[in-house]
């Protein structure tokens, strides 16, 4: 009797001791892209403080085309590219981790990147031959493969997600197939020249039956699994306005996840609305609340946990009200500006929100090996 009960014992704190070694580690990194909240030095400088002390990678994200010409010669590089990268390197905190994350797209999602903004000195003529190409075009493949190394080779990132949200249900058939093309011919390239660093594109996660078909025929092109998530825009259950994280249907995400149980996934970027978000253009009218995106970031650390997934990107750490307002003094404002404005850890007068406190808790755990 004696000797059962010691067993019993033993189980049970060996048991409890398991329990709390989990419940004080996570799986993943946390971080943030450096998008500032105002486009002036002292809120980018508030978004790097934010990222040296409070996250563990930092997802250095690249939307704002392709410097074609200069990519192919892989020479020249623009002056304005040159200087945000040095920007970048000097502010990122040495001993970060580095997600690389490049869009190949425009901001449309299903059809190629534009010619780069940075590139001021090209002429128009350049540009226009450029954007004429195909997107599988032998010398858009180089020229897109080069730059994707250029910027590896500046960064030494740990990830490069080359394909930043692939799968945009609405693609043109024949135009997707393209793109499969291009997809399959750079991640061959990429492999061979940065064969220690995992190659992804990343999945937009909603529930169109397209958008997981388009993302299952990807799946040759990606060694993870990569989600970009903002389900309050779309998501089933928020119809009639409602945003609550609770009434997600089951599979949300898993169904992707699920799309290869070989491959690792992570959040490649992801955010939630902790204000109500109206832009008619849009047809949006959806109610957002502080303790809803807290549950959010719950619902998803939880789960990368549960799924040992690699890290978790939160795109913007500040609500950047102010950032849409100078946009808009430029003339420069689009309303697809408005969909993460009030997405922020913190909101635009520097109040914390309870999403702070659970990233906060979350990056006190030790991140396993």
């Amino acid at each position: 009797m004696t000797r059962s009960v010691l067993l019993l014992l033993l189980t049970a704190s060996l048991s409890c001791s398991k329990q709390s070694v989990e419940q004080s580690t996570r799986s993943f990194y946390m971080g943030v892209t450096p998008w500032p909240a105002d486009f002036t030095s002292t809120e980018l400088n508030n978004a790097y403080d934010f990222i040296n002390a409070h996250c563990d990678i930092v997802s250095h994200h690249f939307d704002e085309g392709i410097p074609y010409e200069e990519a192919y010669a892989n020479a020249n590089w623009p002056a304005n590219l040159v200087d945000e990268i040095s920007t970048r390197v000097s502010k990122t905190a040495p001993g970060k981790t580095i997600l690389l994350s490049s869009s190949a797209l425009s901001l449309s999602r299903k059809v190629k990147a534009p010619y780069s903004r940075f590139s001021e000195t090209i002429s128009a003529n350049i540009k226009n031959e450029w954007e004429s190409l195909p997107v599988n075009d032998p010398k858009v493949i180089a020229a897109y493969t080069n730059y994707v190394i250029y910027l590896a080779n500046a960064f030494h990132p740990a990830y490069i997600n080359y394909g930043v949200e692939s799968n945009e249900a609405s693609w043109d058939t024949a135009e997707f197939v393209l793109y499969k093309d291009f997809l399959s011919q750079v991640f061959t390239r990429l492999k061979a020249a940065l064969p220690n660093t995992p190659i992804m594109v990343s999945f937009m996660v909603t529930e169109l039956p397209q958008s997981l078909s388009l993302a299952s025929q990807l799946l040759p092109y990606t060694d993870y699994i990569a989600l970009s998530a903002y389900p309050y825009t779309h998501v089933s259950s928020s119809a009639a306005g409602n945003t609550d994280p609770a009434l997600f249907p089951a599979d949300f995400f898993t169904k992707f996840i699920n799309l290869d149980s070989g491959k690792p996934f992570c959040f490649a970027e992801t955010g939630y609305i902790a204000e109500s978000l109206v832009i008619s253009s849009f047809n949006l009218n959806k109610q957002g609340t502080a303790q809803w995106q807290n549950a959010y970031l719950q619902k998803i650390v939880e789960l990368t946990n549960e799924r040992t997934g690699k890290f978790i990107i939160w795109f913007c750490n500040k609500d950047y009200d102010a950032g849409n307002s100078t946009l808009r003094s430029l003339g420069l404002y689009q309303d697809l500006f408005g969909l993460w404005e009030d997405t922020g850890l913190t909101d635009e007068n520097n109040n914390l929100r309870p999403a702070y406190n659970t990233w906060l808790g979350w990056m006190q755990r030790k991140k396993a090996d």
